[in-house]
């Protein structure tokens, strides 16, 4: 088997955020370039680098050296478990040859401390390998759900789903934050865990827990598998492309997320990997599969009889609590301000009159929702 070039990927990950550099590193042919991609939630980067015969001859070498073509098809230990919330990093490489297979390396098919020298090893060449003296070319891309739907990731079962909204309006301490958060019970088939979150201001967050009986993780694991769903975690809009921005309005703001969370301990030692489907992939047309399981973790919440109540909860300056978290559910709320904006009322006095059923206002703001004045 004669090696014809390899692939690698080097990931920086955390529970929280991850990053991904993917290079192809071809051996032979005409025009040789190394291409990186480098992937993460806010854009994608594609570059391109001058291949020497060097930087080739030092890759060939590294294989021979550690002689990984005998590590193919050896079943690699299992991965650290990292439970903490730091970075950590991992590598995987693949081999391929000119009989058209490929071969999968993870750097733990061999002693620990051997799989770590020659992680560490490729490391360094590869990152030497993409210098600015090298660079041929750098493109941003902004992949849309179609292009995200064939992003090749690989991902243990779903272990947690969670939807979240955030508002903010003009008066003091109106911020709000709530989430809802569903978790597999480990040895407890069948059993979830449904945690409720809320927080206004710098008051106490309030928080409940609940044990229920649920199917949800089989039914978000098919449509996750479906769809591909950690892909839409790298959906992002052209920055460039105009929005407009006239019937936005400028005091209050609305956002929403729904988060799934795979566990990866067999593969990079993290126990939830987060990817998260917002406001870019219902925009994209994932509306649909964003609100079918959120009315799904809607319905786990309420059959778990999980709960939390603040204070004085004012309507105008939280999101629909029939469908709290979603990201579309946070832009049509956040629209439904602008609009109710528009019907309030000015009189002949000088006073106005809010939408929120306020009338004879003098000031620059409603006292009972802090909307603006028209």
């Amino acid at each position: 088997m004669a090696i014809t070039g390899i692939r690698y990927r080097f990931i920086m990950f955390s529970r929280s955020m991850d990053r991904s550099y993917e290079a192809d590193i071809p051996f032979t042919g005409n025009d040789l370039l190394l291409t990186e991609t480098i992937r993460d939630s806010l854009d994608t980067k594609i570059r391109k680098f001058k291949l020497t015969e060097e930087t080739i001859s030092q890759f060939k070498s590294l294989i021979d050296k550690f002689g990984m073509k005998d590590w193919t098809g050896k079943v690699p230990s299992a991965p650290v478990i990292y439970e903490d919330d730091n970075t950590h990093t991992t590598s995987f490489l693949t081999l391929l040859s000119d009989d058209g297979k490929s071969a999968d390396i993870t750097f733990r098919e061999v002693p620990e401390e051997t799989g770590k020298e020659a992680a560490e090893t490729f490391r360094k060449l590869f990152f030497s390998s993409v210098s600015e003296d090298n660079k041929i070319s750098e493109e941003l891309i902004y992949p849309d759900l179609k292009e995200c739907r064939k992003i090749t990731e690989e991902h243990g079962p779903v272990t947690a789903v969670e939807t979240g909204s955030f508002t903010s309006g003009m008066m003091m301490g109106s911020n709000e934050w709530y989430t809802q958060t569903i978790e597999k019970i480990q040895g407890k088939e069948g059993r979830v865990l449904v945690t409720v979150k809320r927080k206004r201001g710098n008051g106490p967050e309030v928080t409940d827990s609940k044990e229920t009986d649920s199917d949800i993780f089989s039914k978000v694991q098919e449509i996750s598998d479906k769809e591909n769903l950690p892909g839409w975690h790298y959906a992002a809009i052209d920055p460039s492309i105009p929005v407009d921005t006239s019937m936005i309005p400028t005091d209050f703001t609305a956002k929403g997320w729904l988060n799934i969370f795979y566990d990866d301990s067999k593969i990079t030692g993290c126990p939830k990997i987060k990817r998260t489907i917002g406001e870019k992939a219902c925009k994209m047309g994932g509306k649909e599969v964003d609100s079918a399981i959120t009315q799904m973790i809607n319905d786990c919440v309420a059959s778990s009889g999980a709960n939390v109540q603040l204070p004085d909860l004012n309507p105008f300056l939280v999101p629909d609590m029939a469908n709290p978290g979603t990201a579309q559910n946070a832009m049509n709320n956040f629209m439904g301000m602008g609009m109710m904006q528009n019907n309030m009322q000015t009189n002949s006095d000088g006073s106005w009159d809010c939408a929120c059923g306020e009338k004879g206002l003098t000031g620059k703001f409603c006292p009972e929702c802090g909307q603006k004045r028209p």
